[in-house]
């Protein structure tokens, strides 16, 4: 990655290098999980559990990681999952991170809170989704979706695993939660942690030391707090309005293209998004960011098909540090997963280029899988490759150790 000798081979590696460049309040931002960050480490040992049985003597060429996701073609099946505030981390931003996935030939999801407007986004790629939070109830919410069709976002990505935020300890102990809520340039005087990081320090500066919801002005027509310039009051906003199920019905009459509901952890919640008219949903515990003790998103991921899997296309998040673990839960029966952590590692350490190289891993690694395991194609993976076991002391030890 630019700016750093030592070359990132694993998301490991980008996690690292992130936390040596990152400020330790910045860092635990994206890091950290809720309460005990018990479902943090269930996501990561789901995948330690599950192993891969290979089919050996079997010469598979080069195999094929393209497929489609509600119809769009995709060179291997990794999504950037939506993620808040990514300028913190870098100028670039998730404009960055959409052209990284666009020269990748994969997806990029831009979240509602990101750091530029989503019009920032959209300029950067032409296969972005729009993931949507209700900031000032329906009225906000429609200003929202008709911004992001006048863009010519692909897909609408609805969350409804927000009701409330969940407690995110290492931000409340650092300080954050606060200072975020306020300015970030408050944040700048929490102490020495984020002045012995220059490097980090000078791409603020230069950046404004701006951390911002670029698309939190002006769309409530009945709650001034979202049209305020108080990050409190737009951070509040989210949650101000969390979606039902009528809710998610009335988008599907106000979006006219694939609709994906994101934080789906049962198989009646599936059936709940098909019948309010989902295209796809996403087995998410929000990266164990909620409520901790939900369970894995891979332990939840077979009965989620099992329900719905033959009438809308079924992704995860939670846990992916492996193209290894992507192999799994294809093979599991995702059609495609998620990654956030991963890809903000990566634009912490490099930009635009650091989320290319976190990819590139990604593919590598699950090219390499798939040598592994004797399967020509990601669209031929089924449940036969895979095998559960109980983790190990010394993983499950490794997986608290790395969240």
């Amino acid at each position: 990655m630019p700016g750093r000798k030592a070359e990132a081979y694993s998301v490991a590696d980008a996690r690292l290098q992130a936390k040596r460049i990152l400020p330790r309040p910045v860092f635990d931002f994206i890091d950290g999980g809720a309460e005990d960050e018990v479902t943090l480490r269930w996501n990561l040992q789901a995948f330690e559990a599950t192993g891969l049985t290979p089919q050996n003597a079997v010469d598979v060429g080069r195999p094929s990681l393209s497929t489609t996701v509600l119809g769009q073609p995709v060179r291997f099946p990794v999504l950037l999952a939506p993620c808040g505030l990514a300028r913190v981390l870098h100028p670039d931003a998730e404009p960055g991170a959409a052209r990284a996935a666009e020269s990748a030939g994969t997806i990029a999801i831009v979240s509602t809170a990101s750091g530029r407007p989503l019009e920032d986004f959209a300029a950067a790629t032409s296969r972005g989704w729009f993931q949507l939070y209700f900031f000032g109830g329906r009225p906000g919410a429609e200003r929202l979706v008709a911004r992001a069709s006048a863009s010519g976002f692909k897909a609408l990505v609805v969350t409804i695993d927000t009701a409330v935020s969940g407690k995110r300890e290492r931000d409340i102990r650092n300080g954050v939660a606060g200072a975020l809520s306020r300015d970030f340039r408050t944040a700048v005087r929490l102490g020495p942690s984020l002045a012995v990081r220059p490097q980090w320090l000078y791409r603020f500066v230069r950046d404004g030391m701006s951390v911002e919801f670029g698309n939190g002005t002006g769309i409530g027509q009945d709650n001034e707090a979202v049209v305020g310039d108080g990050l409190a009051e737009k951070r509040a906003a989210i949650i101000a309005h969390p979606p039902t199920w009528e809710d998610v019905e009335w988008l599907r009459q106000q979006w006219d293209r694939p609709l994906v509901v994101k934080g789906v952890l049962s198989a009646d919640d599936a059936r709940r998004a098909v019948g309010a008219g989902a295209d796809a949903v996403v087995v998410s515990n929000h990266g164990g960011r909620q409520l901790d003790g939900a369970p894995a998103s891979l332990d939840v991921l077979p009965e989620v098909v099992a329900a719905v899997g033959d009438q809308v296309e079924v992704y995860v998040d939670g846990g992916i540090r492996r193209g290894s673990h992507v192999v799994k839960a294809l093979a599991v029966g995702a059609r495609a997963v998620l990654v956030g952590r991963p890809w903000l590692y990566g634009l912490a350490v490099g930009g635009e280029a650091g989320v290319r190289r976190v990819l590139d891993v990604l593919r590598d690694e699950m090219d390499l899988t798939m040598r592994l395991v004797g399967a020509p194609d990601v669209r031929q993976l089924d449940a036969g490759l895979v095998r559960r076991r109980p983790p190990a002391p010394a993983i499950a030890a490794a997986a608290a150790d790395n969240p």
